[in-house]
Formats: structure tokens, C-alpha cells, sequence
């Protein structure tokens, strides 16, 4: 049998070629540690939709976490739906509004201190700090706190909770990331105990029935988390790699610069060839097969997004950046089916101010002469770790 390697091994970058091997090869592959790997688009998005079959699960496998502290997106059917539809009214267009303005006001302000100084550090200094602001704005936290989840954040998805040793550390999630959970925690208390409570999201998870009964403040907790860290996670990645493209390639930068129309494209383009989430992992929960391939219940399962996003059975020229594709945004980058990323329409609105303000503002943009792409630590995310650059006014 052929080795061909790990496709979740992303150390040195994400694995493209290995990825287009596979796809012709192998397109259900069994890794070395177990992991049904899935390289095809149209097998990645029949897996999204197929929720009888595969549940969403990062953690190794037979790791069980109690009920409460279960990531939205672990939460079985019907509760799943009930749950995300509180979560859905955090982010429903008619709540975007204000939150566009804001975003607007804050993409300026980000940038307007990087191009004082003639360049710097934009994952950290301007695309970090935006995504992080605006979900505090929506879930009704302090802004000026976006410093601390943004390295919480890291903290989280870079961690091993819950498979350390829980007499190291403690017991869920508050014996893993002490610190964060007593923040949420006491903005949970804060409204618990005031008389008149502010009309935000947190307040209404704690006062909307989900099948008859109200959350608990652990399972509030365990949303506020998954949301703070999700609307910081795959939205920086987004910025950060479209970015990355406009240093690199001049002639994207001009073009869009010339034609802001051709944002939103760019945007779902970026999604596609650079999708913020390379993998998604699942938990196959009853007996099935792919290609007559048997996948048992109980066994470990990955969704190949950036493999499937350059499916050659679905794109011209897969490998390559272009703002002229049909359909731009038919891609998997958000994932697909009854639990697609709930936040996708924020992290589009998003990036698209994002890059807005940084081409109204911005006449040149140069990378550091040693700058090389590394990507983020998390292997399933995909994102630049840092980009120096230097900045010219236009």
C-alpha cells in the first residue's frame, strides 16, 4: 500500500501537493493515526450535510466532555438547531448594521496608526484587533478588552483542554483557561444580578427557553467562549491571507485597487484557494462507507476544505488566484449543510471592510524583505503568523 504521508501534518505549510495526489489517488485515505481523510469536494460537501452520520469534534478521539461545556457545534440534533437559532439572532442582518459602521470606524482607526509610522506588524496591529473588537461589539462585552480573547483565543486553539491531565489543571474548562473563564463568567454574573440588564446576547441566552428550559451558566459560558474565539480565529485568518496575496502579487493590488467592485470576489476567492479552516475534524457516529470504503462508528474523520476547494473536477486552474471565476463563491471554506459556520456572513462583511479602508488608504504596500509565510501554529487553521510590512499613504 501506498504511504503517502499525512495530510494533517501542516508544520511546514499546508500539504497542496500531497493534497492533489490524493484526490486522484486515494480520495479516502486511512493516515497513520487513524483519520479518515476526505480530498474530494464533492465528498467533503455530501459529509457536511450528513449529520447522521458524522459529527463535528476536535478533540482526540474518546475524549467526552459533560453536556454543558460542549462546543455548539458538537450538539447533537434537535438541540443543535434550537441552540444556534439564539446564536443566529447575535448575528442576524438586521444586527449588522450598526456593527458595519463600527467595523468601518475601526478598520480606519487600526489603520490610520500603522501608516502614522510607515508600516508594521498588520496581523497584530490591524487584523487581530478588528475581528476581536467586533464580536465584543455584537455579544455586548467590553471592546477595549480585545486584547485579552484575542490571546485567549490562541491560548485555546493552540491547547490541549481537555485531554491534559485534569488533576494538573483542574476540571473543565475553568481548570484549563482559568483566566477566561472568570471573565465570562463574571459578565455573566453582572447581568444575573442587575435589576434592569442590558438587552444584549448574553443577557438573552440566559433568558431564552431551549426546550423548555433556560441555559445553564456553564453552557452560556461555553457559547460565549466558542463565539469569542470563533469570530477571532477564521476572521483574522481570512484578512491575514488575502493580504498576504495583495503583497505578493502587485497586480492584485492594483487591479483591486482600480476596481473595488471586485472586492467581495477577492474575498471568496481568498476563501477558496486559502480557506482559514484547512480541515474540519468529525467524529463518524454510525456505520457508513464512502466509495465502498467502510467507515466504522467511533472512528476519527477529516474534511479536506482546502483540498476539496482545488478539486480539479470543479475548478479551471485550481491552483491559481483569479478574480475572474464563475460562481465565486462556490467553496467549502465555511464548511456546508445544516451546521455551516454560523458566523460566514459576518467574516465575509468583515473582510470586505477590512480591505476597503486598506485600499483607499494605502498606495503601496511592501512586504519585509525576509518575510516568508508561516503559517499559524494550529494545524487545522491557515493563516499568516505575522505580517511585517511597510506602508505608503496614497
Amino acid at each position: 500500500m501506498t504511504d503517502f504521508g499525512d495530510p494533517l501534518d501542516t508544520r511546514a505549510g499546508i500539504p497542496y501537493e500531497l493534497f492533489a495526489r490524493l484526490r486522484v489517488e486515494a480520495p479516502v485515505w486511512r493516515t497513520g493515526t487513524g483519520v479518515w481523510f476526505f480530498s474530494l469536494f464533492d465528498d467533503v460537501l455530501a459529509a457536511t450535510k450528513d449529520i447522521e452520520s458524522f459529527k463535528s469534534s476536535f478533540r482526540d478521539p474518546g475524549v467526552v466532555v459533560p453536556e454543558e461545556e460542549q462546543l455548539i457545534s458538537e450538539i447533537e440534533e434537535p438541540r443543535h438547531g434550537k441552540i444556534r437559532r439564539i446564536v443566529n439572532s447575535a448575528i442576524a442582518a438586521h444586527r449588522l448594521g450598526n456593527v458595519e459602521s463600527f467595523a468601518l470606524e475601526t478598520s480606519h482607526t487600526l489603520l490610520e496608526r500603522v501608516l502614522a509610522k510607515g508600516g508594521g506588524e498588520l496581523m497584530n496591529e490591524f487584523v487581530m484587533p478588528l475581528p476581536t473588537s467586533v464580536i465584543a461589539t455584537l455579544l455586548g462585552v467590553p471592546t477595549e478588552d480585545f486584547h485579552l480573547w484575542g490571546q485567549w483565543s490562541g491560548d485555546v486553539v493552540q491547547g490541549d483542554y481537555p485531554t491534559k491531565n485534569r488533576t494538573e489543571r483542574g476540571e473543565g474548562f475553568a481548570g484549563a483557561h482559568p483566566e477566561f473563564a472568570t471573565y465570562v463568567d463574571r459578565q455573566i454574573a453582572e447581568r444575573r444580578g442587575a435589576e434592569n440588564p442590558p438587552n444584549d446576547f448574553v443577557t438573552r441566552l440566559l433568558t431564552t427557553d431551549v426546550e423548555g428550559q433556560r441555559l445553564t451558566d456553564t453552557e452560556v459560558r461555553t457559547l460565549m467562549v466558542f463565539l469569542l474565539v470563533a469570530g477571532n480565529e477564521t476572521t483574522r485568518n481570512l484578512i491575514g491571507n488575502l493580504l498576504v496575496t495583495m503583497g505578493q502579487r502587485p497586480e492584485i493590488f492594483r487591479q483591486l485597487q482600480d476596481n473595488p467592485e471586485l472586492i467581495e470576489v477577492a474575498v471568496e476567492e481568498s476563501l477558496r484557494i486559502d480557506p482559514p479552516t484547512a480541515v474540519l475534524l468529525r467524529d463518524c457516529i454510525r456505520d457508513t462507507e464512502i466509495h465502498g470504503i467502510p467507515i466504522r462508528a467511533g472512528e476519527k474523520v477529516a474534511y479536506g476544505i482546502a483540498s476539496a476547494n482545488r478539486d480539479e473536477s470543479h475548478y479551471e486552474d485550481p491552483n491559481s488566484f483569479r478574480l475572474d471565476r464563475p460562481n465565486p463563491n462556490h467553496h467549502v471554506a465555511f464548511g456546508g449543510g445544516p451546521h455551516v459556520c454560523p458566523g460566514s456572513v459576518l467574516a465575509r462583511m468583515e473582510a470586505k471592510i477590512a480591505i476597503e479602508v486598506f485600499l483607499e488608504k494605502v498606495g503601496k504596500m511592501k512586504l519585509a524583505p525576509d518575510f516568508v509565510r508561516e503559517k499559524v501554529p494550529v494545524f487545522w487553521a491557515n493563516g499568516p503568523n505575522a505580517l511585517p510590512v511597510t506602508l505608503t499613504r496614497r
